[in-house]
């Protein structure tokens, strides 16, 4: 698991989520007693804005989805299906989520 990837998460539903907790603390998650991970859920209702990226379908994703920015979330690993990557982001969705991501926590 890395940042920037995407895979199928229990919410209670399951749907896609960015995996957006730096690699370190990935790389050392066994290491700690508490295993959250921070992600960011996506959505099928598409709805753009200062919020939201856009990812199109593709590779494992099976619908054009939107980064839901202002949904930001940590929760146990357990709740992430490993098995199955979905999509990577490229490095410039990554910046966008990154430049969405500070203004939305005033950063």
């Amino acid at each position: 698991m890395k940042r920037g990837e995407i895979y199928l998460v229990n919410f209670g539903k399951v749907r896609p989520a960015l995996i957006i907790q730096n690699d370190i603390a990935n790389r050392n998650i066994e290491k700690v007693d508490f295993q959250g991970v921070t992600v960011i859920p996506l959505s099928t209702n598409l709805f753009g804005g200062d919020v939201r990226v856009q990812i199109v379908k593709r590779d494992n994703l099976e619908n054009t989805c939107e980064i839901c920015i202002n949904e930001l979330c940590t929760l146990d690993l357990r709740r992430i299906v490993l098995e199955n990557r979905l999509t990577i982001l490229s490095d410039e969705e990554m910046q966008e989520v990154e430049f969405k991501l500070m203004r939305h926590l005033a950063l």
